[in-house]
């Protein structure tokens, strides 16, 4: 058993990476979706010269996007170049768009620079720095483009011709819905993204680049038999499934977020045929009438689809979804009117979504938290299998929740299990997805919280407990403190002055260490006269400050700030919401007499600073 459920984790995994790669790039996708749903002589206005537009970007720029994100994901910016890179080999290499070719080349080839930048990492003689990395990206890169074009785009190539040739064998001899056998349960098992970003897709956007549209882009994303069968539990279920299923059927249909439906059959398996059933139906209905999509609707919400639908389709399409959902409806009444539902206890919040008022709270987050020796909690992450769906909502709810109970100045953000940022202080995730968080990111210092259900506030409690034990009950932080000041500190440059600054105001838990390298960006000089420099961030910083802060760095012997500008009393300023003008503003009033600048440059303790500066 644990050796099956090892095999499913390892390939949700691989769903997830493979998701990492197509999921920040879904904007482009729904634009070339719509250029293709209105433009093409299919279309619902073709247009000769805007059509023209359609096939470059389907073959070119979208591989060429995967590819660029696969390898940032790996190895950042240079991974991000050489993945972009070797992906056109595969491109020119084959005849068919190259996802497939792009989800390979992208991952190898940013690996194996980063291998390599590792390999020779403090190897590297001084001043050659710029040689050997643009070299090594450069000879890497065309080794690999060669090794794509000449053997991985030629492979990969029948490889999706093959598939979609037994696509269209089952199309023919219409036995598509037996797909349906295996979708319904991959889907509920979150083997979904796998299967769509692995197999479905290329399969789809080929045959959509032959006939202009596809009806395997309908596969996973078809949510009228998913409605169906949670319209059945609203109308026959019991308990907390009858009561939750309406408001499912919204955040499915509108929003697009299928894993609302998972907990309903993961708590009666047997309404999994219900859906098969309807999905079997619409597949059906789509061969026979020539229903389908230009692109993939992601999410697949109902909104998406109608924009992929092209005009010859529309009729199909509407009638397909509609009979998926009224087969769905049909068999899941049955089942409930005849087997039943089960007990009202039972466990909806599996997927980590539960839109009931009774739920209890999860076994483990009724333990008391153990008293933790990490540091304050500035940045949480709320992560799902995708990063788009359930998380977003949670990281929602967490925001609400943590500006009711007066932190403010915590940043929430949203992200696939796979790709949690390091900067991170707190991760909370589902169960299933807490081993998966852990082995994308450095644990140390970390808070790894489980969660059985993103929308509640109440499962939250324990993050609040964490938030409480390494925060403190204080929650507004001075501006100004002792411990922001540094005294008789010896600088080589401006650069290390600035960063010394930056370091003081990450220690003190004012701003993430990103905010060090806006300090860093600023194009113009941050010396403003009377041996001041006064160093801060740039317009977009504001996401990276907690709260409002400064850091003094007094440097008795000067550093040079550029034009023989001596600089002996160093200010950073992180200013939250704007606040930075005012305080701009008071420091300029204060340091105005030069006097104070050198009463600040000889002050032999941290409270005659503090005194002088207590008005800002």
């Amino acid at each position: 058993m644990e050796t099956k459920a090892g095999a499913l984790d390892r390939i949700r995994k691989f769903g997830g990476h493979m998701s990492g790669m197509v999921m920040p790039n879904l904007g482009a996708f729904v634009g070339w979706g719509l250029l293709a749903a209105l433009f093409i002589p299919t279309g619902w206005i073709p247009n000769e010269k805007l059509n023209e537009m359609v096939g470059p970007i389907l073959n070119y720029l979208l591989p060429l996007l995967i590819g660029y994100t696969a390898g940032y994901n790996i190895h950042g910016q240079r991974g991000g170049v050489i993945g972009a890179f070797t992906t056109m080999g595969v491109i020119v290499g084959s005849d068919i768009t190259m996802f497939s070719g792009a989800m390979i080349m992208g991952p190898f080839s940013s690996w194996l620079l980063k291998k390599f930048d590792h390999a020779v990492e403090g190897k590297i003689k001084p001043g050659f720095e710029m040689l050997i990395n643009n070299f090594s990206l450069g000879i890497l890169g065309f080794a690999l483009a060669i090794l794509g074009y000449l053997i991985i785009g030629p492979v990969v190539n029948a490889i999706i011709a093959f598939l979609t040739a037994g696509i269209n064998f089952l199309i023919a001899k219409k036995l598509i819905p037996l797909l349906a056998v295996f979708m319904c349960p991959a889907q509920v098992l979150f083997l979904n993204n796998a299967v769509n970003h692995g197999i479905i897709s290329p399969i789809a956007f080929a045959q959509a680049q032959e006939a202009g549209k596809s009806l395997m882009f309908l596969l996973d994303s078809n949510c009228g038999p998913l409605l169906g069968t949670l319209c059945s539990i609203a109308v026959f279920g019991k308990g907390k499934a009858k009561e939750t299923a309406p408001m499912a059927m919204f955040i499915a249909g509108i929003a697009g977020i299928g894993e609302v439906y998972f907990p309903f059959i993961l708590a009666n398996p047997i309404m999994i045929f219900a859906t098969m059933g309807g999905l079997a139906t619409s597949l059906l209905l789509l061969v026979v009438l020539g229903g389908g999509l230009v692109g993939m609707p992601s999410p697949g919400s109902l909104i998406n689809i109608a924009l992929m639908t092209p005009k010859d389709a529309a009729v199909a399409n509407v009638l397909a979804i509609g009979a998926g959902f009224a087969v769905a409806l049909l068999i899941g009444s049955f089942i409930l009117k005849t087997i039943g539902s089960p007990e009202e206890e039972a466990d909806l919040a599996v997927a980590g979504i539960d839109m009931g008022t009774k739920t209890a709270k999860p076994e483990a987050a009724l333990k008391k938290h153990k008293p933790s020796s990490g540091g304050a909690i500035r940045y949480i992450i709320v992560a799902c299998d995708s990063g788009m769906g359930s998380s977003a909502m949670g990281a929602s709810v967490l925001k609400n929740r943590l500006q009711k109970e007066g932190y403010k100045d915590i940043k929430v953000k949203n992200s696939s299990a796979s790709r949690i940022d390091p900067d991170a202080d707190m991760i909370i995730t589902l169960e299933g997805l807490i081993e998966r968080a852990k082995l994308s990111v450095d644990n140390t210092g970390r808070e790894f919280l489980a969660i059985n259900n993103f929308l509640k506030e109440a499962d939250y409690d324990r993050a609040l407990e964490v938030i409480e034990d390494r925060n403190g009950k204080e929650k507004a932080k001075p501006i100004l403190s002792e411990e922001n000041i540094a005294l008789n500190v010896k600088v080589k440059d401006k650069e290390e002055a600035i960063r010394y600054a930056g370091k003081i105001l990450v220690e003190n838990a004012y701003t993430t260490p990103k905010y060090i390298e806006h300090m860093m960006e600023r194009r113009f000089s941050v010396y403003i006269g009377n041996h001041l420099a006064i160093p801060h961030g740039i317009e977009s910083s504001d996401s990276e400050i907690y709260t409002s802060g400064l850091s003094v760095v007094q440097i008795p012997e000067g550093v040079d700030f550029g034009d023989g500008n001596i600089a002996y009393v160093v200010i950073g300023i992180a200013g939250k919401d704007g606040t930075h003008l005012n305080m701009l503003s008071n420091i300029a009033l204060i340091c105005a007499e030069e006097e104070n600048i050198e009463k600040m440059r000889h002050a032999e303790n941290k409270q005659e600073i503090m005194e002088l500066l207590k008005n800002i």
